[in-house]
């Protein structure tokens, strides 16, 4: 068989902004494929595959030829952005050559299959980044943000910006798999299944110069060079071989207590185990291809004196055209060692026939993540006393664990996560008019990270980063209830047609007969989250994931925030959502730190007790329900009126939003619905859905008419 498949997609202005400006989307899709399957005898066949597949992927500007194409991006405070955006255009081209081949052999009670897959990949990709430069404009002391802009004052602050270089690269690959199966029916009542499957994905990162990380402590202090700049390589991982084991046992009882239980093949038991690997995802190398030192990041921050008191004059002549690369660059680059990360999946559960259509299904499920990418901070922010600096150097620092190098973001394959859940499902196919599908997971997931970016769920985002460094062994510290766990999960559908007047004969038979009830109803706990510090009180790695201090004998949902003098020593607490009022830290859940400021006699670091999503948002308490009536017109002809109610009891599901348009995001501008700064939410939102931002999914009911013919 010969196919081939075109499609296109063109969206003008997809990226609307200031006019002229506009982004467009221009995305082609090709697929051609050959197949051929050879019966060469009753117990062997064979498939052979050839494909070719293209993706291409743009998102260039409306208008290269103007001013978007070569006017730098101008922001002012308050006001709207002129240019176009700073991380367009973007794109990639992956052209895919596939060979695929799988055999089937039958050998007496053996069906055995094994295959290859061979890919061979072509790639031109952009990644994000600001070739045209921007500058941002602020206000200063006296001056609003507008009038330095018109002054071409930088003000307090603001900041001209560039990357040089190209964010243009190569990503290539080979990707190779193969595998092998053997399906024993070993008896009337067993079946065994065995297999072995190797993948080899590639390296797609080495074709950019610098892909991978180079460690700290390894910069000259008197030329500062080292290997951070030098051409490098991410090893291959080769050893990727997946094992699979699974049964399934249909045991034949005909009579007495065994046939009673498990009946006459009305039961099966199944259980196996899996090893399963993924593969790099794009922004692994996209990442690393828009950083040092792939690309330099080239900045100038305004700056007020007395000279300039409005900061820096001629602040769009201040965009960098040419950049020194330093050690001091931030570097969002890879680990040298990464590889693949697998998963290991094991379950264990029975299914049985019941009278009256039903059937019911209750299993074991296990699935254990290994070497998980997440997001590693190498290179932290520090204490003083923390920072290493090489004896007699005198020059430029980072504040950082290496004093002599920027942050160092790296992607590594320090993530893990085991997952539990007892599922059961009831099910009743349509018979006599009904049917209902009834199911519940009970399950518990726990992880060190969730995401190597922020994590986000029903309008919730956690951050991609533990409270302390891994450096320092955050990840050991964070592991805890995942982001994703959900320990209960009901769901319930079903479809009831009103079983008179189904003919439709007459007008009382077309008035009453053709009504339908169906819907969908869903239980579900709400998703986990973290309760912020707020500020930095530990002086290591910025305020952004310290977490408060738990007090297991104080009020759930009570906080109390310190009060310390010049001198950083505690003098008190008070509760924000209380006016302000002294409380006793005893009574409060949640004791805030207070910031560490180095050289203050009080001041000391302090690591908050809370683990990492130690709270939930609200649940899930969703009914949807459609009522639907079909009057017969002719005998090939019916008009259908259809009623949907989304949400039809108005249960509040923060974060969620609605079906309807109009409803607010759950969690807009990437806010949490949910209050969960210790010492910076608002006294009438601390864990509490923030109404005034975010829509509780309101009921929503539509209409429906339709004529069939």
């Amino acid at each position: 068989s010969v196919r081939f498949l075109s499609d296109r997609q063109d969206q003008p202005n997809a990226l609307a902004d200031f006019p002229g400006f506009d982004v467009n989307t221009a995305n082609r899709y090709y697929n051609f494929l050959v197949a051929d399957t050879h019966v060469f005898s009753p117990v062997f066949t064979n498939e052979t595959r050839l494909a070719y597949n293209r993706i291409d992927l743009a998102f260039p500007l409306a208008d290269p030829g103007g001013a978007a194409g070569t006017q730098p991006r101008i922001a002012i405070t308050n006001l709207s952005a002129i240019g176009a955006s700073t991380t367009f255009p973007q794109g990639r081209v992956a052209n895919n050559y596939v060979v695929q081949n799988t055999s089937t052999y039958v050998r007496g009670n053996h069906t055995l299959r094994g295959g290859v897959d061979f890919l061979r990949q072509i790639s031109r990709q952009i990644a994000p980044f600001n070739p045209r430069g921007s500058a941002t404009y602020v206000a200063s002391t006296g001056f609003t943000a507008f009038a330095n802009f018109v002054d071409d004052v930088g003000g307090s602050g603001g900041l001209a910006a560039r990357d040089i270089g190209s964010g243009v690269y190569y990503p290539q690959l080979y990707r190779t798999a193969a595998f092998l199966q053997d399906r024993w029916n070993a008896s009337k009542s067993l079946t065994l299944t065995l297999g072995l499957r190797y993948e080899y994905f590639g390296t797609p990162f080495n074709k950019l110069r610098t892909p991978a990380f180079t460690g700290l402590f390894n910069i000259n202090p008197t030329t500062l060079t080292g290997p951070f700049s030098e051409p490098n390589a991410v090893k291959a991982d080769r050893n990727n071989f997946a094992p699979t084991i699974g049964f399934a046992y249909s045991p034949s009882y005909e009579s007495g207590v065994l046939g009673a239980l498990f009946g006459d093949r009305l039961t099966v038991f199944r259980g196996g185990f899996q090893i399963g690997y993924d593969s790099f995802f794009n922004n692994i190398a996209s990442n690393a291809a828009a950083s040092s030192p792939n690309l330099i990041a080239s900045s100038l921050t305004s700056t007020t004196s007395a000279a300039n008191p409005r900061g820096t004059p001629n602040f769009l002549a201040q965009i960098p055209t040419t950049a020194a690369l330093t050690p001091f660059a931030d570097q969002t680059l890879i680990a040298p060692d990464l590889v693949n990360p697998y998963y290991e999946r094991w379950s264990l559960g029975f299914q049985r026939e019941l009278p009256k259509k039903f059937v019911v299904d209750v299993a074991y499920v296990g699935t254990g993540g290994r070497k998980l990418y997440i997001n590693e901070d190498l290179n932290p922010l520090v204490r003083p006393e923390l920072r290493i600096t090489p004896a007699g150097y005198t020059g430029r620092v980072s504040g950082r664990l290496d004093n002599l190098q920027g942050a160092r973001t790296i992607r590594t394959n320090g993530g893990n996560s085991i997952y539990h859940a007892a599922q059961a499902q009831l099910t009743r196919r349509f018979s006599d008019n009904f049917s209902v599908t009834g199911a519940y997971t009970f399950s518990k997931l726990i992880s060190n990270m969730d995401e190597v970016f922020a994590a986000t769920a029903n309008g919730i985002s956690n951050s991609s980063l533990p409270q302390t460094p891994s450096i320092f062994g955050g990840e050991r510290a964070d592991r805890a209830i995942s982001f994703f766990d959900r320990t209960h999960r009901a769901s319930f559908t079903y479809v009831y047609e009103l079983p008179f007047l189904r003919e439709q004969r007459g007008f009382v038979g077309r008035a009453l007969g053709g009504w339908q009830l169906s819907g969908v109803t869903t239980f579900e706990s709400g998703v986990p989250f973290n309760v912020s510090n707020g500020v930095d009180a530990d002086g290591i790695g910025g305020s952004g994931n310290d977490r408060p201090n738990i007090n297991p004998l104080g009020q759930r949902g009570v906080r109390a925030v310190p009060v310390v003098n010049a001198q950083g020593f505690i003098t008190g607490y008070v509760n924000p959502d209380a006016g302000g009022a002294p409380i006793d830290p005893a009574t409060a859940y949640y004791i805030a730190n207070p910031a560490f400021v180095a050289g203050l006699a009080g001041s000391v670091p302090r690591t908050g007790s809370a683990p990492r999503n130690s709270e939930r948002t609200p649940g899930t308490n969703l009914w949807n329900m459609n009522v639907s009536k079909r009057t017969r017109i002719g005998e090939s002809t019916s008009i259908e009126f259809r009623t949907e109610f989304f949400n039809i009891f108005n249960h509040p599901n923060f974060g969620q939003g609605s079906v309807s348009p109009f409803s607010p995001p759950g969690n807009p501008g990437g806010a949490n619905f949910v209050g969960s700064n210790t010492t910076g939410s608002a006294s009438d939102v601390f864990l509490k859905p923030n109404s005034r931002i975010s829509d509780g999914g309101g009921r929503v009911i539509r209409y429906q008419l339709k004529f069939i013919f």
